[in-house]
């Protein structure tokens, strides 16, 4: 608190130093049109054959106080989010078409955000992302991203340029569930005609609606530019540390979540010696992840653009957990913790042979690093672009896990003694060519292949001890054994399209794409899953790791899509209509199971034939400035065709892969009734869905309709300030009792009930 109070000082002293900023010059009406510095790869209507939607910064304005940055794309076609604390503060997630994020390519200024080893991307190792962001585009479909992870469901590419305009704004937020937040922006504007400086600090807290769901952060973005007539130059340092209490885990049983709505902020699933519990009050987390960015662009001549990104992202952190779990399930704590005599001789300390140590706390740590490079030479000739780009990433990470405490633990257990550590790393290299070529102003082909060699390492792997028994079960001999092996992976993805204007207004496109994704390192082995690795054997038993049982997925996503614009219906009406369908066959789709690993991830399998087609509706109404609706809906049908490496073929063909609902829809109002007052009110549906493979009654989670209310009010020139602002927002408005997502062995995700928010923006 008191960093932010002194950076706060130190900002209105320099406050003056923003004012002598130059008047609007030709090069600040380019950074205004963005033409200037692009990341990633925006979709152009009109041109390029992709359902998109783009979400402006004065869009993200309204929610960006109250929410993380997913839970504020719900509204938008096709995606469902949930968060584990209840509310839309935390660990929060977003799917598109049913595909979480491990499936979908997450992207900052056109810089990979997924975890290179487990595919995930955690929001809140980017908190307050949303504050800071002036345009989010996510394109929905495979292939949408030439960097980073193939992308399945879509991509979401986040840019953070520095806002043109100078500010200098402090604002505070406060509401339900002891959630505050204050945050401190300073803008200079254009300085000398050619520089920005933009910052901003925040420090949020919230005690998350479910028991123990807390959520602490202290957020900073910094960002230096450089505008030339020919070339930009950025510098981005963003991030910040975090502390929450662990909510990995849902509501367990099924009961409980459906109907017992009064207690269900107290429970949470939590597999302990005595059965079910509460969790444990130093169950939590402490993680910090600052990234690096400096992007850069040089136009070489009037065709020719060069555009380079190199990042480096540097994050380590822990949590702790209950430990009681082995116990449990029928097994010994003191052999999957590794304190038996066989590894006290090896290392020091007198074993013991407990199934249960009383009250075990585990700590599980990981420490990454990243850096990367991403060229990028772009060609502007008479009838189209032609792009030419690469990607280079070095990933490395270690991970390790300690018990903490415990009733019983050995004489003379060394304070560091780690019962796993390992070592993981990925290099990625890849290349692409894409060109978009109009035949003539109605007609635009796109075309485009990424070419993607990579290879993941497991190494430096502490030993572990298999006994005769377990090691006769694997044919593997008796004694210490320690896992290394790397995995190299090439994939080629070709991508083509069509776009036809009708009409002025009018548009149509249909594209084509083959994608091929990798499982995750985790997927082959991980020494904290406590399980050997996911190989086939050689004939003496030992295992091939050059034949893994985990295979890469493959599909072909067909888009086919007619787009309205701005149709003017009068003078003063007008309308807006898109419709987009596709169709996902996939071979060896990588389809979450009933089984999860300790974190409460579902471990994944090949399912050999799996088959995902759907219909996407939008459309939008504008009235002058004064009113706006807009609804879109999405239609799909996701069906398991053939799954022959599970255990009981017969009782999943047939059925809904985990997570897909059949029917997604939404629907906004936009009122200004007069200058300066915008309310919001939005409507959302998600059908049921499952949380086992199998779908059983017992993990569905029932469909779902909710309704928020968003209210803001501008006044100008007030107080001796620029203006001030002030929001509200009442999220389920009419105090829906229901479950926003469940997973088998994770149990129910429940959503809050009826809550409110509060926050004031004082504008200098």
């Amino acid at each position: 608190m008191r960093t932010l109070v002194l950076t706060a000082w130190l900002l209105a002293t320099a406050a003056p130093l923003f004012a002598q900023t130059a008047p609007k010059s030709d090069t600040l009406r380019h950074i205004e049109q963005k033409e200037v510095i692009v990341t990633g790869f925006p979709a152009v209507e009109g041109k390029t054959p992709v359902p998109v939607t783009t979400v402006r910064r004065q869009e993200l304005e309204q929610g960006a106080t109250f929410k993380e940055l997913p839970n504020l794309l719900r509204m938008l076609p096709s995606m469902v989010t949930y968060t584990e604390s209840g509310t839309d503060i935390g660990y929060s997630y977003v799917n598109i078409r049913g595909f979480d994020s491990r499936r979908e390519s997450i992207l900052v200024n056109g810089i990979p955000q997924n975890d290179p080893e487990d595919h995930s991307v955690y929001w809140v190792d980017m908190p307050d992302l949303a504050s800071f962001s002036s345009n989010v585009e996510i394109q929905r479909g495979a292939g949408s991203a030439f960097y980073g992870p193939p992308a399945i469901g879509g991509s979401i590419n986040i840019e953070t340029f520095p806002s043109a305009d100078r500010q200098f704004s402090f604002s505070a937020m406060g509401g339900s569930y002891g959630t505050s937040k204050i945050g401190l922006v300073a803008n200079s504007g254009l300085i000398d005609g050619k520089y920005l400086v933009s910052t901003k600090l925040s420090q949020m807290h919230t005690d998350g609606y479910r028991d123990h769901a807390f959520f602490d952060t202290k957020s900073y973005y910094v960002s230096l530019a450089r505008i030339d007539e020919r070339s930009t130059l950025q510098f981005n340092f963003y991030g910040g540390p975090i502390n929450d209490g662990l909510g990995y885990y849902g509501i367990y049983p099924a009961d409980d979540a459906r109907s017992n709505f009064v207690d269900r902020n107290l429970r949470k699933y939590n597999p302990t010696e005595t059965g079910l519990s509460e969790r444990r009050a130093n169950e939590q987390e402490s993680f910090s992840q600052p990234h690096y960015e400096m992007l850069s662009s040089y136009k070489l001549d009037d065709h020719l653009t060069l555009f380079n990104s190199l990042f480096y992202v540097q994050g380590e952190g822990f949590f702790d957990f209950d430990g009681t779990w082995p116990y449990v399930f029928g097994g010994s704590n003191s052999e999957a913790y590794h304190l038996t005599q066989v590894y006290g001789e090896r290392y020091g300390f007198a074993g013991i042979n407990d199934s249960s140590l009383g009250n075990e706390l585990t700590r599980a740590w990981v420490g990454n690093k990243q850096i990367g490079w991403l060229p990028r030479l772009e060609f502007s000739h008479d009838d189209g672009m032609f792009t030419l780009g690469g990607e280079i990433r070095i990933h490395r990470s270690n991970h390790w896990g300690q018990v903490l405490y415990a009733e019983k633990l050995p004489q003379n257990l060394p304070v560091n003694y780690h019962y796993y550590e390992y070592n993981g790393g990925k290099d990625i290299f890849s290349g692409y060519l894409a060109e978009r070529y109009g035949l003539n102003k109605d007609i635009n082909l796109s075309a485009s292949v990424q070419l993607i060699g990579q290879t993941y390492h497991y190494y430096n792997e502490q030993p572990i001890y298999l006994d005769s028994i377990h090691a006769a079960a694997e044919g593997l001999t008796a004694g210490f054994h320690s896992t290394s092996f790397d995995v190299p992976l090439f994939f080629a993805n070709p991508r083509a399209g069509i776009n036809v204007n009708l009409s002025d207004n009018a548009t149509a496109f249909v594209s084509a794409s083959y994608t091929s994704r990798e499982p995750r390192l985790s997927d082959y082995y991980s020494a904290e899953s406590l399980k050997l690795p996911n190989f086939n054997k050689k004939a003496d038993s030992t295992f091939d790791f050059s034949s893994p049982k985990v295979k890469p997925e493959h599909l072909i996503d067909i888009e086919v899509g007619l787009r309205a614009l701005d149709l003017d219906l009068d003078e003063s009406w007008k309308f807006t209509g898109k419709a987009t369908g596709y169709y996902m066959p996939f071979t060896d789709e990588l389809l979450k199971t009933n089984q999860a690993d300790l974190f409460g991830n579902s471990i994944v399998a090949n399912a050999e034939k799996v088959l995902h087609y759907g219909l996407e509706l939008e459309a939008g109404l504008q009235y002058s400035d004064a009113f706006a609706i807009k609804a879109n809906m999405t239609l799909s049908h996701n069906e398991i065709k053939q799954f022959d490496s599970y255990s009981d073929t017969s009782s999943v063909v047939g059925k809904t892969p985990i997570g897909f609902p059949s029917i997604i829809a939404n629907v906004s109002a936009i009122i200004t009734p007069f200058k300066n007052l915008q309310v919001t009110l939005s409507g959302r549906y998600v059908g049921q869905m499952y949380g086992d493979i199998e779908n059983t009654d017992y993990f569905r989670n029932n469909a779902y309709s909710v309704c928020d209310l968003t209210l803001s009010y501008r006044l100008d020139k007030i107080f001796g300030a620029d203006h001030l602002t002030i929001r509200g927002q009442i999220n389920n408005l009419f105090d829906r009792l229901y479950t926003s997502y469940v997973l088998a062995d994770a149990g129910f995700f429940v959503a809050a009930p009826r809550n409110g928010f509060v926050s004031i923006e004082l504008g200098l």
